[in-house]
């Protein structure tokens, strides 16, 4: 736990700095959900109910305007799969299987479909790159420095999030949300899995995790490298604003602009002004 004890320094560095010097709607948001993994283990377009694993995502939002927000995102959550999920038999006597602690962090752009003056729920579009760290291990034991295609790999990678989500606007200050999200990834490792079988050692600790079906003189490979691997969050969550309704200072009072504007018709307004 101590190598993630800078990431979120640097986020509780973001909100102080943010908070002193940034023009737009700045909040914090909280969420949890699903996480499914993409790649060489999953035998279906769509993911096997046992490879449903959890998620979790905090981080800074800034509403810079009507329509466009930033994010610095955090999202932990655990990957897994596993051949003895699959039906076909060929796979099954593969026997591979993986999990993963999955951390990633990183900036996302939000656009609003809808202007946020003038609807409470907004669906809305983000797109974004982070930095992401795996792990994978079966059983528990390190696949990644056992090397078992012959090939070191970085347990570090660049994942691009993209997707859609829907906000709800409760009030000035909260927020409810709700995010569907691909991440793709630029590592074909998440799993461990991505080329051929490599020659017994005579080592049967070695030999194991490299081919734990014993099946290396029937099938071409472990894997295939035409695709990398990625995965899927699925999450709810909440944002808390500081400012409010764009709320201000003046003459060392804040403005409660619900307040100020309770007896205006917005809407009559906006259209004299359009």
């Amino acid at each position: 736990m101590k190598r993630y004890i800078p990431i979120f320094l640097a986020l509780l560095f973001s909100i102080s700095w943010f908070r002193s010097s940034a023009q737009g709607k700045l909040g914090v948001f909280v969420g949890a959900g699903m996480m499914t993994y993409t790649g060489d283990l999953q035998e279906n377009p769509w993911p096997h109910g046992k490879t449903l694993c959890w998620t979790a995502n905090a981080g800074l939002h800034w509403q810079i305007t009507r329509r466009w927000g930033l994010q610095i995102n955090y999202t932990i959550g655990k990957v897994q799969a596993s051949d003895q999920f699959a039906k076909a038999a060929d796979r099954i006597a593969r026997d591979l299987r993986f999990s993963s602690l999955l951390h990633e962090i990183g900036i996302r752009g939000t656009f609003d479909i809808l202007p946020n003056d003038s609807w409470k729920v907004l669906p809305y579009i983000t797109a974004g790159v982070a930095a992401l760290n795996f792990e994978p291990k079966r059983d528990g034991v390190a696949l990644r420095g056992m090397q078992n295609e012959g090939v070191a790999y970085s347990n570090w990678s660049v994942s691009i999030p993209t997707g859609l989500g829907v906000k709800w606007q409760i009030n000035c200050r909260w927020a409810l949300k709700g995010e569907f999200v691909y991440h793709w990834t630029i590592t074909d490792y998440l799993d461990d899995v991505s080329g051929d079988y490599l020659t017994p050692t005579g080592d049967p600790d070695i030999d194991f995790y490299r081919d734990p079906g014993n099946v290396a003189l029937t099938r071409d490979s472990r894997g295939t490298s035409k695709w990398k691997d990625g995965f899927w969050d699925l999450n709810v969550g909440v944002i808390y604003f500081f400012h409010g309704c764009g709320s201000s200072k003046k003459g060392g009072l804040i403005e409660d602009c619900e307040e100020l504007y309770k007896d205006v018709d917005l809407k009559e307004l906006q259209e004299q002004y359009k």
